[in-house]
């Protein structure tokens, strides 16, 4: 049902009651998209978003040194031509400021901003039965009621802070990577401690060694960390890109992981020795995720091809880290190269020939407990100025969760998922109609902008037939989510990662039930999965019509400040085609 509009007799201003149509959860990228495609089916939409800007992870994660690892021209919309010809990136790997003035561009030009709530946390979403919506509560005690509750807020988006013994007992500064305070701290001439060598912590580390008078780093597991070799883009190459934003867009489309790069036909052991160094040594120099995903085609599913690019890799560490004991100290012992997700570095290596950078393992010296003065380990106290945390995220379904989000029956989603998500086309959740869950488990991996504008297309023509066939609920049913488990599992059995510790799995939040998140068998699969179930009737998904008993207040309206307005249509090209 759209808001209802009341035109009050004591003043000339309508006033709309707190009901939409749909509600988004998330101004992240994925969420504006979201909430542009939905308006254009004239559905009363409002997007909940608890930061006080819009830019989702580029507004949470401004620590020095966040950029993209995604080229910039592959990680942006691609459905408006006039987007692309009034933005030009100046990095081929944005930085975060960047980022964020590029998503507030892009809520500005779509005149997005009149539907968005800015600082409101969702507490609760729980499906009424009677009335066949969703009641979505704010942390502050206020209700909003939808007929469709959507999902937008990212698989890096629930910031984990590791149960460190009295962890507010420092006296210094203390900051999570993934909570960065919008303002500038200060780390010239402090005592600095970074906890954690995942991406954040390999992004700000060279950062902080520059500047501080000390910097000690505490890592848990290495990563295999290759050079991001970011470069500005000129004009001229500016032109070029979006002259052939199209192709740009058809290729990432093409790839597993949508990056514009494709696998190298040949296994790594059919080339000769000299022929495989010397490649490894190309892509090695080449920007941004070249090598992991221009790399010989069997290096994620040949323990002996992957064998032969970690080997390479761990003579470059030694090559670039002075002190043979702290390089073989960032050599990962316990997984493979591409494992986990590669961190891009600009300068991380270099940064432990530094005189005033230490290394700790936690496994030799593990953290006992934070003090006044800094930190306590099991044979010192190291005396500090400021903390980081660097230490993660509850990935894909932490911030999903940490909502008390209930469906019929008031069946808890944290209930049924505490094994591991169980989905359909990783949007549907069983027993829990009208939700859509985009970006989340079971659909995840790579370039994930390229990945969740086929959700959004899809979930937008889904409601569109909806709305024209006169249903108001859709829910999946236990035989979809069954199916769909069988093939995220077969897809996840194929790669040499199975068994690796990593935040895929959930294997670094303590208690958390090891299961496979994300999605392995590569976005055009995906895409056409999705496209046969949309072809074949909407394949394991019940649409329906439900009359919905009226409980809401009629009294109840929304503040003076909230108004639904339509703003511009600037796709060009159906299904968000540039």
């Amino acid at each position: 049902m759209p808001t209802e509009v009341v035109a009050p007799s004591s003043t000339n201003a309508p006033v709309r009651r707190e009901r939409y149509d749909a509600i988004i959860v998330g101004a992240g990228i994925t969420g504006l998209y979201q909430l542009h495609r939905l308006r254009q089916l004239n559905l009363s939409v409002r997007l909940l978003e608890a930061g006080d800007g819009v830019g989702g992870t580029w507004y949470w994660n401004r620590y020095p040194g966040a950029r993209f690892d995604s080229e910039s021209y592959t990680y942006g919309y691609m459905f408006s031509k006039e987007l692309q010809e009034e933005w030009s990136w100046s990095e081929a790997f944005a930085g975060q400021p960047e980022v964020e003035r590029y998503l507030n561009f892009v809520a500005d030009r779509l005149q997005l901003r009149g539907d968005i709530e800015l600082g409101t946390r969702v507490a609760a979403a729980h499906f009424d039965e009677d009335s066949n919506s969703w009641s979505v509560e704010t942390e502050h005690g206020r209700t909003l009621t939808a007929t469709y509750f959507i999902t937008a807020v990212g698989i890096l988006s629930a910031p984990f802070t590791p149960p460190i013994p009295e962890i507010e007992g420092f006296d210094g500064e203390c900051f999570h990577t993934g909570l960065w305070p919008d303002k500038h701290v200060d780390f010239v001439g402090k005592r600095v401690a970074v906890v954690g060598t995942g991406s954040s912590g390999v992004q700000i580390v060279p950062t902080i060694a520059e500047e501080a008078a000390s910097l000690t780093v505490f890592q848990r597991t290495p990563n295999w960390c290759t050079p991001l070799s970011n470069h500005p883009i000129s004009p001229e190459q500016a032109r070029v890109i979006r002259k052939h934003y199209r192709e740009i867009h058809r290729i990432c489309m093409a790839t597993p992981t949508g990056f514009k790069h494709t696998m190298r036909p040949e296994s790594a052991l059919s080339v000769p020795p000299e022929v495989r160094e010397a490649y490894f040594e190309q892509i090695y120099g080449e920007p941004g995720m070249t090598m992991i995903f221009k790399n010989f085609c069997d290096i994620s599913t040949d323990q002996s091809a992957n064998d032969l690019v970690t080997d390479f890799l761990a003579r470059k560490i030694k090559q670039r880290v002075h002190d043979p004991r702290v390089a073989d100290m960032l050599i990962p012992k316990d997984h493979g190269y591409g494992f986990k997700r590669p961190p891009q570095e600009n300068g991380y290596y270099e940064a432990f020939n530094r005189d005033n950078v230490e290394l700790v393992s936690l496994f030799d010296e593990p953290i006992e407990r934070f003090v006044p003065e800094g930190i306590q380990t099991a044979t010192r106290t190291i005396a500090l100025d400021m903390i980081i945390l660097a230490t993660g995220f509850d990935a894909v379904t932490g911030t999903i969760l940490r909502m008390d989000i209930r469906g019929t029956g008031g069946r808890r989603l944290k209930d049924q998922w505490a094994d591991g998500p169980h989905t359909y086309l990783g949007i549907f959740a069983e027993r829990f109609p009208n939700l859509f869950i985009i970006g989340g488990p079971q659909s995840s991996l790579g370039n994930n902008p390229r990945l969740t504008e086929v959700q959004v297309d899809w979930v937008a023509h889904c409601l569109s037939l909806m709305k024209a066939r006169g249903d108001n609920r859709i829910e999946a049913t236990s035989e979809a989510v069954d199916e769909w488990f069988e093939h995220v599992q077969e897809g996840a059995s194929k790669v040499l990662n199975k068994d690796a510790k990593a935040w895929a799995y959930g294997s670094n939040i303590p208690g958390k039930k090891r299961a496979f998140l994300l999605y392995a068998n590569g976005l055009p699969t995906y895409a056409s999965f999705l496209s046969e179930v949309e072809k074949d009737g909407y394949r394991g998904l019940s649409l329906s019509w439900h009359p919905g008993k009226e409980t809401l207040d009629d009294d109840a309206s929304l503040p003076a400040s909230i108004s639904r307005s339509g703003g511009p249509n600037i796709v060009t090209a159906a299904h968000g085609a540039a």
